[in-house]
């Protein structure tokens, strides 16, 4: 099945991404810790003139990169899930920074301690956020996504008529999957009829240094799995660490929040959803972004008929070594007789 939905309008950007944005673009980094650093190592005698030629060229800070991280994903989400969830991811990363700032937290040893108090001035500045309240706001429902909407609607209404409902629904970014888990738990329509777990499996981001940007991403449990096979959990929302490779127990529905990337993730997700009468769901906008799962039935069919047109060369060839040779011909070395 394939659910369609209108693309968000580019132009729709709340107060707070329009602030964070313009801290990022008119960045000052005359006042960056970093290049104040290089400044005074010259002023000590020392030859870091490239350093600074190469920070003032490129306009690459640790400082800068994240601030220049935080917007592009709330940029992202704006138009994936909307604004005011949006909203709400960006003041839960910056009071969960604010609180790792205070308390002097090693995962973002990547920032000096003067970085990232710089950095939680500039975020200080952004509309309605209070670096000294350490509680994250409630989120607000009242400007979702159409696509987020539609997601909702469709989960109630097929968990409503399927008293065994069980679902995984794959979300390409793990913020995301956080934020669609939030709206779900408080959600009038589903915070009584869904069980939602998340599972994202292993970051690359659990091998280096946090940033401001990641810091509201889901940490992985095992007991979604095992609260999922025993009916405690009747959702997982997942990346694609769910497509292959890990026990999922069969469900009735599998939903693609995005398009599959390519055609291994469209067949293993599809074959996530093992269940009879089961239902496989793939969102597609409008604007003729993406690809239509249509096209992805096509190239699937033309794999099976390639890969069992090989199958009948390997048969045909394996049956032509197998034939009895008849006849009386031989190969004599006159030499040896």
């Amino acid at each position: 099945m394939r659910i369609d939905h209108p693309v968000e309008p580019q132009d729709l950007q709340s107060n707070m991404l329009s602030f964070l944005k313009s801290a990022y673009i008119n960045y000052d980094l005359q006042k960056d810790p970093w290049v104040l650093g290089l400044l005074q190592q010259r002023q000590q005698g020392y030859d870091v003139t490239k350093k600074i030629h190469k920070v003032f060229v490129g306009g690459k800070t640790y400082c800068r990169d994240q601030l220049r991280s935080l917007a592009l994903k709330a940029e992202a989400m704006s138009q994936e899930l909307g604004m005011s969830i949006m909203d709400w991811y960006l003041r839960g990363c910056i009071t969960q920074f604010s609180k790792m700032v205070h308390m002097s937290d090693s995962q973002l040893l990547d920032l000096s301690a003067d970085e990232k108090r710089h950095i939680l001035k500039i975020l200080g500045t952004l509309p309605s956020i209070e670096l000294n309240s350490h509680s994250i706001p409630t989120i607000s429902l009242d400007h979702m996504s159409q696509k987020l909407q539609l997601l909702i609607n469709f989960l109630v209404a097929e968990a409503k008529d399927d008293p065994e409902f069980t679902c995984l629904v794959f979300v390409e970014q793990r913020v995301w999957v956080a934020c669609i888990a939030e709206v779900l738990a408080i959600h009038p329509e589903t915070k009584d009829l869904l069980r939602v777990g998340t599972f994202v499996g292993e970051s690359e981001n659990s091998k280096r240094k946090a940033n401001i940007a990641t810091i509201a991403e889901p940490r992985n449990q095992q007991a979604t799995l095992d609260n999922f096979r025993a009916g405690t959990l009747n959702l997982i929302l997942a990346t694609s660490v769910l497509e292959e490779g890990i026990d999922v127990s069969s469900c009735h529905l599998v939903v693609c929040f995005e398009s599959p990337k390519n055609l291994k993730s469209f067949v293993q997700r599809r074959g996530r959803a093992r269940k009879e009468e089961s239902k496989y769901v793939i969102f597609v906008p409008q604007a003729g972004r993406g690809r239509d799962p249509e096209s992805w039935q096509l190239l699937e069919e033309g794999m099976k008929a390639a890969y069992l047109d090989d199958m009948r060369q390997v048969k045909l060839a394996t049956e032509k070594e197998q034939q009895s040779e008849t006849g009386h011909r031989h190969f004599e070395v006159k030499s040896t007789g």
